[in-house]
């Protein structure tokens, strides 16, 4: 799945087709307002990778196909949808698609080389152009995965870090959060990437997507790791991308309880933040050993309902 995130990224072809400025005070209080709708219920978004994954399962090309898939998020009662993109012409048909059925694009994924001394700047200003064109839509946090290299040296792990921080900061000049996302590599060697993010970058600038699922197979399946990033870095959230496993292979619909329990991953983060602030993205994607029983509308619908029980279920808890 890493690479094949990543692959969806680099070859991503180019689809043609005012937000509120917003302090750091304010940031997720607005996201809460927008994440809880009128009814009270829990707003939950879904990840490119996961529905491209699960349309091409069935042999249908989900590029191809926006409007028709749209109509099946729309029917799954997702919120919206996370895109990938590279460049700001790529989002273009994903913006149109979304406007049609009154859906958000809350947030977008991309990746970059900020530890290269010849690559930073350009980054820098690639994903600030990509911003802006997300701006538009209403969009309020860029998730970023650094572009993977093992064992990347201190020296290319301050460039990096140094990079974040300013990216960071010219997104909040935007109105825009930067949370850095992370697989396996960044979690090798006592997980030193990861923790420099976190540790060398200011908070300000630089927050966290929480991936419990990463954190649990980096660490060769081990719960006590994904929980325990949670504790560490709870304050650092604000956006949660959701998967579950059963004996280490993702399952077709999200569950609360396999291989992690979010109940206890939800039970830590309510220790420091309200529920409401968190982004919640599905990320519940087919690979080798999936079962194979449903329909994507079908799968998205269960794992979308789940996750809204799981957080009322806290919430109520939590009140």
């Amino acid at each position: 799945m890493q690479p094949n995130r990543r692959n969806f990224l680099k070859k991503a072809a180019l689809l043609t087709g005012s937000s509120l400025l917003l302090t750091d005070q304010n940031f997720l209080s607005h996201v809460v307002a927008q994440n809880v709708r009128s009814t009270g219920q829990v707003e939950v978004f879904i990840n490119q990778y996961t529905v491209e994954t699960y349309y091409a399962r069935e042999g249908i090309n989900f590029r191809e196909n926006l409007d028709r898939c749209f109509v099946e998020l729309k029917e799954a009662e997702l919120a919206g949808f996370e895109a990938m993109a590279n460049q700001p012409e790529e989002l273009n048909a994903y913006i149109d698609a979304l406007k049609k059925q009154n859906m958000q694009l809350r947030s977008i994924y991309t990746g970059g080389n900020f530890h290269d001394e010849a690559t930073a700047e350009t980054e820098i200003k690639r994903v600030v152009s990509l911003a802006e064109r997300a701006k538009q839509a209403d969009t309020k946090i860029v998730v970023l995965n650094p572009q993977p290299k093992s064992g990347k040296s201190d020296t290319e792990l301050n460039r990096q870090n140094h990079s974040l921080d300013l990216l960071g900061s010219e997104l909040r000049k935007l109105g825009l959060k930067l949370a850095l996302h992370y697989h396996i590599t960044e979690l090798e060697f006592a997980a030193r990437e990861f923790h420099s993010f976190m540790c060398d970058t200011n908070p300000e600038n630089v927050s966290l997507c929480y991936d419990a699922h990463w954190s649990f197979r980096a660490s060769n399946n081990s719960a006590v790791s994904a929980y325990s990033h949670a504790k560490l870095y709870a304050n650092r959230i604000v956006e949660l991308h959701l998967r579950q496993s059963q004996d280490g292979i993702w399952t077709e619909t999200f569950m609360t309880k396999a291989d992690l329990d979010y109940d206890n991953i939800l039970t830590i983060l309510s220790q420091t933040k309200d529920f409401g602030n968190f982004h919640i993205v599905l990320e519940q994607a087919p690979e080798g050993g999936t079962p194979k029983t449903l329909k994507p509308i079908d799968s998205f619908m269960q794992s979308a309902t789940t996750v809204r029980q799981m957080f009322r279920k806290c919430q109520g808890r939590s009140q």
